[in-house]
C-alpha cells in the first residue's frame, strides 16, 4: 500500500463526505455502529489512510450508501488501496516530499514558479548534489547529497516517458540564473541542459526577469499539478527550507493558480526566455 496520504484515498474520501453528510451522523456515531475507532473514520474521510476492506464496507452499510454508490466506492477503494507510483530512494524522502513525489508522478501536467534555484525536475545531478551538499542539516536522511542526482534523473524520466509524458510549464526567476551554485562550470552545464530541456515538446520554461516588478518577487517555489480525471481538483505544494507544504484549501490552490497564471501570461516567452538563460550562460562562463 503507499506510504501516506495518496490521490487515490483522498479521492475515495472526498466522495465519501457527501453520503456521510446526507446520513447526518457523526464521525463517532459511524465508529460506534461500524465497531472501529473515530481516528478510523476520520483517516478514510480525510483520505490520510484506508481502513481494511470489509471495515470500509461496514461503513458504506452504516451511512445508508445505495447499491450504485456502493459498487462506485468499491471501485475507488481498489484504486486507492493500489500503490501505482514507484519511486526510487522513497525510503529516505520526508513524508510530505513522498506525497508530492507520487502526485507528480500520475499528473499530467505541472505548472512551477521557483524564485531561488532551478527547479528540480530540471537539474542536472551534479547541480542537484552541489545544493544538496549546501543543505546538508535540513536533508532527508543522511548521506542524502549522494543520492540526490540519482532522485533528479529518476523525476526527469517523467518528461521522457512513451506514454503520457508529463507536462511542464516552469516560471524561474532570473535571480536563479545567475547565482552561481557548485562551481562556473556546473553552473554553465545546468544553464545548457535547462536549454535543452526547453526544446522538448511537454516543457516549457519562461524566465520572470529582474525588471519584472512585484509579482517577480513572489516568494516560492510553488508547484501546482493536475490530473486525468476530470473530477479531480489540481493538487498545490509550497516548498520552505523545512520541506514541502501541502496547500488544502480549495480557494488557496485556486489563488496559487491565478497568480501563477498572471505571471506566465505577462513573463518573456519561451523563445525570449531562452535568450535570457543563454546571456546568463555567457556570463558565467565568463568567470
Amino acid at each position: 500500500m503507499a506510504v501516506g496520504t495518496t490521490r487515490g484515498k483522498r479521492r475515495l474520501g472526498r466522495w465519501l463526505r457527501p453520503i456521510v453528510e446526507r446520513s447526518g451522523l457523526k464521525a463517532d456515531d459511524i465508529a460506534d455502529r461500524a465497531i472501529c475507532s473515530d481516528q478510523t473514520v476520520m483517516r478514510l474521510l480525510s483520505g490520510r489512510a484506508l481502513p481494511s476492506l470489509h471495515r470500509f464496507t461496514t461503513i458504506l452499510g452504516v451511512v445508508g450508501a445505495t447499491d450504485d454508490e456502493r459498487e462506485r466506492g468499491l471501485r475507488l477503494y481498489r484504486v486507492a488501496d493500489a500503490d501505482t507510483a514507484t519511486i526510487q530512494h522513497a525510503d529516505h524522502l520526508s513524508v510530505k516530499y513522498l506525497r508530492f513525489r507520487m502526485d507528480e508522478v500520475e499528473a499530467t501536467r505541472e505548472r512551477s514558479l521557483d524564485t531561488v534555484i532551478v527547479p528540480g525536475i530540471l537539474q542536472t545531478p551534479e547541480y542537484a548534489e552541489a545544493i544538496s551538499h549546501s543543505r546538508r542539516r535540513l536533508e532527508r536522511s543522511p548521506g542524502w547529497e549522494e543520492r540526490a542526482g540519482d532522485e533528479r534523473r529518476d523525476r526527469q524520466a517523467l518528461l521522457r516517458r512513451n506514454e503520457n509524458p508529463l507536462h511542464l510549464h516552469v516560471l524561474i526567476h532570473e535571480a536563479a540564473l545567475r547565482q552561481v551554485i557548485g562551481s562556473p562550470e556546473i553552473m554553465a552545464a545546468q544553464l545548457d541542459h535547462l536549454l535543452t530541456m526547453g526544446e522538448l515538446p511537454n516543457v516549457v520554461v519562461q524566465v520572470v526577469p529582474f525588471t519584472f516588478g512585484a509579482h517577480g518577487a513572489m516568494t516560492g517555489p510553488m508547484f501546482l499539478m493536475s490530473f486525468p480525471e476530470d473530477d479531480e481538483p489540481d493538487s498545490a505544494y509550497a516548498e520552505s527550507v523545512t520541506g514541502m507544504d501541502t496547500i488544502e484549501k480549495p480557494e488557496d490552490v485556486a489563488g496559487l493558480s491565478d497568480t501563477w497564471d498572471a505571471i506566465a501570461s505577462r513573463a518573456p516567452s519561451a523563445e525570449q526566455s531562452a535568450e535570457i538563460i543563454r546571456s546568463a550562460r555567457e556570463e558565467v562562463a565568463g568567470t
